[in-house]
């Protein structure tokens, strides 16, 4: 009787398993229909604060003004024939004749209406199309405009600008996801393969990983049809999604053999696994949500994309690997416990645990010997930060064989590349048209007085339309009508102004990221016209000093709250007030590695050659805060597990070096192989064309594996050992008050009478 009931229970168990297995499968195979188009709906982002002065006065431009959306550049080059002479004149002319065909609204400046846009040696020549589009509008419309444009004989064309640069990151980021995964996937299996002795242990995460993934990229393009989210969405999203996925289910797999060999029983197995690795994972789990989701907060749109991607990643990974995995363990189960003999070589634990456990005791013998060097190294790879440039992203971050960045290139080389983004002062009159004599007059000395800083290059007003006009002159050309124009300046002072409003553009003799230029605009900022008119100020370098102060003032509060909030959690899971705030600061450590190498290799260039990029001379303003929320999160993934072992030890044992080793010696194989499938999804990113993913990747991968070598090998044993019985300090009274999350009491519960750990 009691067999037959131990059966039907056996058989039971069995069925909810292939239920929640089969449930996993059919979802994944369902969104499997959307992976086709799951990068339609996403946008490149704003990165701008929409409060921001800057962003303000953008929107009036862009509502009040004619073709005052987004602009187009086409250069056109060649090494033989001159830009002003008919071979040259008469392909450009006709090449710029088939924008016609196009249904949006536009207009043409010529280079042969405005000599600045010929180059000094008459080889290039550029025009730029005006637009009332928005630059993700005209992205789409890039194969017409292409078309329309042809190709001219003997003279090479590139296209760029915003919508050029946004047509190219969409290409450029569907391919780089693709090749990521083709890369990593495969060498992920290889590890795990050696990691467990077996194909079937191995194929598991894998498995888990793939369906996450699919699972993940379908609800992001349902959102995505719903809020604005960034192109680069799904790249960061897999790149998480898949090394989160792949780290949770090796410790669920990891752990249930190791209880399995004990017990041989799937349900006693399964239960103290989710007990103990499961709990951890949650844990892990929630402090990676907070991290990430806490980039909901910020008013950037590609910060804010990635938070509401984060929130989605955590939750499904959580969800499969406490869920889908261990159903699927179980219904694998001899399978899964399984050594493949020619491998029994590098999954013997008794071997590998003894070696940890040396190790540690070596490193806990002499902490300081240890702790100091690792401590002067740590510091000394995130010294380069101190240099950190921040700016905001453009073509410059695209490989130079893409269109956008040879625009961007020979416009250096030819032009003068402050040229394509001038500081914009937006001026509205309160009362009269902004034509008016008083108003002309108070514009007037304002675009003299600019025109006398020495940083400023040039200054593109109606008050400067004209060179060599006195005030009075510039007073009595705006009284009379017509307008007495050429056809560039009419189409200036068109584009410029209307009505109320008037811009003037400031070019400066400096780059848009220079710290003297952004003296320049705060200079602007400050400069009273007088009057009965109102000014904002725009532009490029306004748009990244409004972004840096509204979000790194923010960064600075949000990061204040979540490390709280993560101390919190933590002192609930391990019954400890210094544990949690050491972890903390070991993550800030491993973080500051992470910039500084970022700085040293992206902006300053080293290893460019072998990275296969081009260095951009800055680093990315959003780059910082990304890898600061999704690194948070997984550095501390490793303490939670690291932690969480050496607290089942500690509650068994209460010696607290016997259990930092024991811990070590359970845990550091399985939090090393872990790191080591992050290192390999997130490196595998390296390979992107596009910097910006290549820096979060590489990023990624340096700071994970900084974290699982010194900071949890070294530092860890090393300060929980000079800190003793202080580690584990938490006063009597929040002790009672705080929920029980005792490990010790799971586990005993199974053990043997006269078992050994």
């Amino acid at each position: 009787m009691d067999l037959q009931l131990s059966m039907r229970d056996k058989f039971s168990r069995k069925k909810k398993h292939w239920l929640i297995v089969i449930s996993w499968i059919i979802a994944a195979v369902i969104c499997t229909i959307y992976l086709p188009y799951a990068g339609k709906p996403f946008k490149i982002g704003e990165v701008r604060d929409p409060k921001a002065e800057s962003t303000l006065a953008s929107n009036i431009m862009e509502k009040e003004l004619p073709f005052g959306g987004s602009r187009l550049f086409v250069l056109y080059k060649s090494d033989k024939l001159n830009a002003n002479h008919a071979p040259f004149t008469t392909q450009v002319k006709k090449s710029l004749d088939g924008l016609k065909k196009l249904s949006f609204e536009h207009r043409v400046i010529s280079p042969y209406q405005n000599a600045r846009q010929i180059s000094a040696s008459e080889r290039e020549a550029y025009a730029v199309v005006e637009t009332n589009s928005t630059a993700e509008e005209l992205a789409s419309s890039m194969n017409d405009i292409r078309n329309a444009l042809g190709q001219p004989k003997n003279i090479e064309m590139f296209i760029g600008g915003e919508p050029s640069y946004i047509a190219d990151v969409y290409r450029l980021s569907e391919i780089n996801l693709i090749r990521g995964e083709l890369i990593a996937l495969p060498i992920c299996f290889v590890v795990l393969i050696f990691v467990f002795g077996g194909i079937v242990a191995a194929f598991i995460p894998i498995i888990s990983g793939i369906i996450c993934i699919i699972i993940i990229s379908t609800i992001l393009y349902i959102l995505g049809h719903q809020i604005d989210l960034t192109v680069f969405v799904l790249n960061i999203a897999t790149m998480l999604g898949l090394g989160l996925s792949l780290d949770y289910t090796l410790l669920i797999t990891y752990r249930f053999r190791e209880e399995h060999a004990k017990w041989h029983d799937c349900k006693k197995t399964i239960e103290i696994t989710l007990a103990t690795a499961g709990k951890s994972i949650f844990f892990s789990g929630l402090i990676v949500l907070i991290s990430i989701a806490s980039l909901i907060f910020f008013p950037i749109n590609m910060l804010y994309s990635i938070g509401i991607a984060g929130v989605v990643v955590v939750a499904i990974t959580v969800l499969c690997s406490l869920t889908f995995l261990p159903a699927l363990l179980c219904i694998l189960e001899k399978n899964v416990t399984s050594t493949i003999p020619q491998l029994k070589h590098f999954t013997t634990e008794d071997v590998h645990n003894h070696r940890w456990y040396r190790f540690v005791m070596v490193v806990m013998r002499f902490p300081f010997l240890f702790l100091i060097p690792t401590i002067g190294i740590l510091l000394l790879l995130g010294y380069p930060f101190l240099d950190v440039k921040l700016n905001s992203s453009d073509a410059k971050i695209l490989p130079t064989w893409v269109e956008s960045r040879q625009l961007l290139d020979q416009f250096e080389q030819n032009f003068n590349a402050n040229e394509l983004t001038p500081t914009l002062i937006l001026f509205k009159s309160q009362n009269k048209s902004i034509i008016s004599k008083n108003n002309i007059s108070h514009l007037y000395d304002y675009a003299q007085h600019l025109k006398k800083d020495p940083r400023v290059k040039r200054v593109g007003s109606i008050v400067t339309i004209k060179s060599g006009l006195t005030k009075q002159q510039y007073q009595q050309l705006y009284a009379s009508s017509p307008l007495p124009f050429d056809e560039y300046q009419k189409q200036f002072f068109k584009g410029s102004t209307k009505g109320k409003y008037t811009i003037m553009s400031v070019v400066s003799k400096f780059s848009k990221d220079d710290v003297r230029n952004f003296d320049l605009v705060d200079t602007v900022r400050h400069n009273k016209i007088g009057g009965h008119i109102t000014k904002q100020v725009a532009g490029t370098s306004a748009t990244i000093i409004d972004t840096l102060h509204i979000v790194y003032n923010l960064f600075i509060k949000v990061v204040i709250v979540i490390s709280i909030v993560t101390y919190l959690a933590l002192v609930w899971l391990l019954r400890s007030l210094i544990l949690p705030l050491k972890a903390i600061l070991m993550n800030f450590l491993s973080l500051s590695v992470c910039y500084g190498m970022l700085v040293f290799i992206f902006q300053e260039g080293h290893f460019a050659n072998i990275i296969n990029f081009t260095p951009v001379g800055f680093t990315d303003m959003n780059l910082p805060i990304l890898l600061f929320f999704a690194l948070f999160g997984l550095s501390m993934d490793y303490e939670v597990f690291l932690l969480s072992r050496i607290k089942e030890y500690y509650e068994q044992t209460k010696d607290n070096t016997k259990s930092v080793a024991l811990g070590l010696e359970k845990s550091a194989r399985i939090i090393t192989s872990a790191a080591l499938i992050v290192v390999i999804v997130s490196g595998a990113f390296v390979t992107a064309d596009i910097v910006f993913i290549k820096a979060f990747g590489l990023g990624t991968a340096l700071a994970v594996a900084i974290d699982a070598t010194l900071i949890r090998l070294l530092l860890v044993p090393t300060t929980m050992r000079l800190l003793g019985d202080w580690n584990w300090y938490i006063p009597q009274w929040l002790d009672r008050i705080l929920p029980n999350i005792n490990f010790d009491k799971e586990v005993t519960s199974y053990k043997k009478p006269n078992s050994k750990e």
